[in-house]
C-alpha cells in the first residue's frame, strides 16, 4: 500500500480503509468496557443486598440475643460492634476513592438534564488509566505506593487484624479467619505474586478508570461478605452451645394399665 505511485482514489480507499479499522477497534473496546462496567453495577447490587441482610437480620438478631441472655451474647455483640465499624470504614475509604477517581477522569453519571449517560458517552474517562496510576503511585512510579494507597492498605489490615487477634483461637470461627486472610489482603505473601509484582501494581498501576472501580468494589464486597460470615458463625456458635433439653415427652405412650 505505502510503495508506488499512488492514485488520489487509492488513497482515499487506504484511508477509509484505516479510518474502518478504528472504528471496529474503538467499538469493540467500547464493548469490553461495557461489560466491565455492567459487572460493577452488578457488584453494588450485590454488596447493597449483603449489607440490609446483615443490618435488618443477622446484626438485629445478634443484638436482641445479646439483651435477652447477656452472659452468652454480650461479648460477641461488642466483639462484633467492632468488627462492623472498622469495615463500615473500610467500605467508605474505598468508595472514596472511587468518587475521587471518577471525578479525576471526568467520568459523569448523568447529563445536564439529570438523564442516565450511555457508557460509550464516558468512553474515555473509563478508559483513562492516568488518573488511578497517579492516585495510587508517587509520581506515577510503580515501585513507590502514595500514601493515599498506604491509607487503603491500612484499613484492610486494620479488619484483617482485628479478625485474627480476636477470633484466631476460636476453632468454631475458623472459616471466619481463613477467609478474612485469603480475601482481605493487600499485599502478596512471600512468593505468592502471581506474575512477581506488587498486590497494588497488579491492581492499579496502568489500570483503566473502570478496573480500578471494580477492583475497589471487590474490596468492598469481599468485607461485607466477610461480616456476614462472623455474624452467621457467631450466632451459630452460641445457639450450638446453649442447646439442652429441659423435658422429654415420649413419642410412643404405652397404656397405664399392663397386662403380661
Amino acid at each position: 500500500m505505502a510503495k508506488g505511485k499512488q492514485t488520489p482514489r487509492q488513497k482515499m480507499i487506504n484511508l477509509m480503509y484505516l479510518v474502518f479499522i478504528a472504528m471496529m477497534a474503538l467499538n469493540i473496546d467500547v464493548e469490553i468496557i461495557r461489560s466491565f462496567y455492567d459487572s460493577t453495577i452488578s457488584l453494588n447490587q450485590t454488596r447493597n443486598l449483603t449489607e440490609q441482610k446483615n443490618k435488618d437480620i443477622f446484626e438485629k438478631t445478634l443484638e436482641a440475643k445479646a439483651q435477652q441472655v447477656p452472659d452468652t451474647y454480650a461479648e460477641p455483640w461488642a466483639q462484633y460492634q467492632i468488627l462492623r465499624d472498622k469495615i463500615d470504614g473500610l467500605v467508605k475509604e474505598a468508595e472514596e476513592v472511587k468518587t475521587t477517581l471518577k471525578k479525576h477522569s471526568e467520568f459523569h453519571d448523568k447529563d445536564e438534564s439529570g438523564k442516565d449517560m450511555d457508557v460509550s458517552e464516558n468512553f474515555s474517562a473509563l478508559n483513562n488509566n492516568e488518573a488511578t496510576t497517579e492516585y495510587f503511585f508517587n509520581g506515577g512510579d510503580e515501585n513507590s505506593p502514595s500514601k493515599k494507597a498506604l491509607a487503603l492498605k491500612a484499613k484492610i489490615d486494620d479488619v484483617r487484624n482485628y479478625i485474627n487477634n480476636t477470633f484466631g483461637r476460636d476453632q468454631h470461627l475458623a472459616k471466619l479467619v481463613e477467609r478474612a486472610n485469603t480475601s482481605l489482603i493487600a499485599e502478596y505473601p512471600q512468593g505468592k505474586s502471581p506474575n512477581g509484582k506488587t498486590w497494588f501494581q497488579n491492581k492499579f498501576y496502568h489500570q483503566p478508570l473502570i478496573a480500578a472501580i471494580s477492583n475497589l468494589g471487590i474490596i468492598q464486597n469481599d468485607a461485607r461478605n466477610v461480616q456476614s460470615d462472623a455474624l452467621a458463625l457467631m450466632l451459630q456458635e452460641k445457639v450450638d452451645a446453649s442447646i439442652k433439653f429441659t423435658r422429654y415427652e415420649a413419642i410412643v405412650s404405652a397404656p397405664t394399665d399392663i397386662v403380661a
